[in-house]
């Protein structure tokens, strides 16, 4: 039973070690659906376009009669009683009416009422109408406001994933340029003891190899803390190994310049929230005006009591109120300034929205056309690098150069193929930057 406890746990260890050691395979458009469902900025906004839509819901029950129960349970000090004096109602025969003083009582000192009143505004219909209209727009925008973090989160998982990917390929490269380093320090060495070279020389080599070593490991370090932020960002554990898929294309961007600015007078969430933002702002000016008209209401009531004089114990009431206020030193009119004042802010809210969101998308759009020449000449350099590599494998091969100038012909290729990495992604992130101005959300 030993033996098999101890085996069991020996294989429950090395099956966790291997299932930590292994690496979580990543696609680009998976780690964006992972962000957008994990992320708790955008968990908060949703809760928020929630919070609006059973606000306006609220809003919406204004429109319908209201059923109400008032109760009192009353202890008054002191009542008002009749007095009759004897004799008031005069005499019948030699006998006075009444006989003697009479105290007739009127009600009790505790009584009871309870009323059930059904209300129906009416002259208010008009405000509750512009209270939907602001509760609308206030759905409206917050779904904008959801949109709008959605793509920043989608434009950061691009950032981070992009950012992998460059800091992984350039710490390959670090790793070639160490090699590099090594072999020319051993050679150095070798021609210093050999007396062909001074010095100076194996010391330049020693120099080499600690830059090349420190390099290394600040793209360790900085490719540690960008897989640990794309983690949080996808709400994986910190020190979950990501292996990314690099299989991404460049093509050209899918719509043209002016596409774009179409696209974004209808989807952009920065100009669909200034424009929600507007039509509140007009639905309250609506509704200040308001003020003006006397709030009427129907209501029919049903009461009950107990311990009141002159009143049966059920009756039912129905009628019509009115309040309207006369006068009020110009508070409605400052109120109504007021709204005005914010309906224009709105409306230049709104064209500098538009303003901004055409210079992003014209920066956007030329940064993609730049990137994408980096792109190409990025192409070329790396084919001329793979070919001198080339060279310089067959001509260690046959011995006319030594394994450092190859290891730097390598170290060299390395470097171009990470820059070549680097312009690719910058293009790609452009594209998605060029989407996310246009209210596309990249990668979803």
């Amino acid at each position: 039973m030993k033996r098999l406890v101890t085996v069991a746990a020996l294989g429950l260890a090395v099956a966790t070690v291997q299932y930590a050691g292994e690496a979580r395979h990543l696609t680009l458009s998976e780690a964006v659906h992972m962000a957008i469902e994990q992320s708790r900025l955008l968990k908060i906004a949703r809760l928020k376009v929630s919070e609006s839509e059973a606000r306006k819901a609220g809003a919406r029950s204004a429109y319908f009669p209201s059923l109400k129960n008032e109760s009192n349970i009353l202890h008054v000090t002191d009542l008002q009683n009749i007095s009759i004096p004897a004799g008031a109602f005069g005499n019948v025969g030699d006998a006075s009416v009444p006989s003697r003083d009479t105290i007739l009582p009127q009600g009790r000192n505790t009584f009871y009422t309870s009323g059930t009143q059904l209300s129906q505004p009416v002259t208010q219909l008009v405000r509750i109408r512009d209270a939907n209209r602001i509760a609308a727009a206030d759905v409206a925008i917050s779904r904008d406001e959801l949109k709008k973090a959605e793509n920043e989160v989608a434009l950061r998982v691009h950032s981070l994933y992009y950012g992998v990917l460059i800091t992984d390929f350039q710490k390959k490269a670090a790793e070639q340029q160490a090699q590099y380093a090594r072999a020319n320090l051993t050679e150095s060495e070798e021609n210093v003891r050999n007396g062909d070279a001074l010095k100076v020389a194996a010391i330049q080599g020693q120099a080499t190899v600690l830059e090349s070593q420190q390099a290394l490991l600040t793209a360790d370090l900085q490719l540690s803390d960008l897989t640990a932020e794309l983690n949080e960002l996808l709400g994986l554990p910190l020190d979950t190994k990501l292996n990314l898929d690099d299989s991404l294309t460049t093509g050209p961007a899918s719509l043209s310049r002016e596409a774009y600015f179409q696209t974004a007078t209808s989807q952009n969430p920065l100009i669909k929230a200034a424009e929600e933002a507007i039509a509140k702002a007009e639905a309250a000016v609506a509704s200040a005006k308001t003020a003006y008209i006397p709030d009427v209401t129907a209501y029919a009531r049903q009461s009950y009591q107990d311990g009141l004089p002159f009143l049966v114990r059920n009756f039912g009431t129905f009628g019509v109120n009115m309040t309207w206020e006369l006068f009020d030193f110009g508070k409605r009119r400052a109120v109504v300034r007021e709204r005005q004042d914010q309906l224009e802010e709105a409306r230049e809210n709104l064209r500098r929205a538009q303003d901004e969101v055409a210079v992003s998308i014209a920066r956007s759009y030329n940064k993609v056309e730049r990137t994408k020449n980096l792109v190409d000449v990025a192409h070329q350099v790396v084919k001329l690098r793979q070919e001198s590599e080339r060279l310089a494998r067959n001509q260690n091969a046959q011995g006319v150069v030594m394994v450092s100038d190859y290891r730097q012909a390598t170290a060299a290729t390395y470097r171009a193929q990470a820059d070549l990495l680097q312009a690719t992604l910058g293009y790609l992130l452009a594209v998605a930057e060029l989407q996310a101005s246009a209210g596309i959300t990249p990668g979803f």
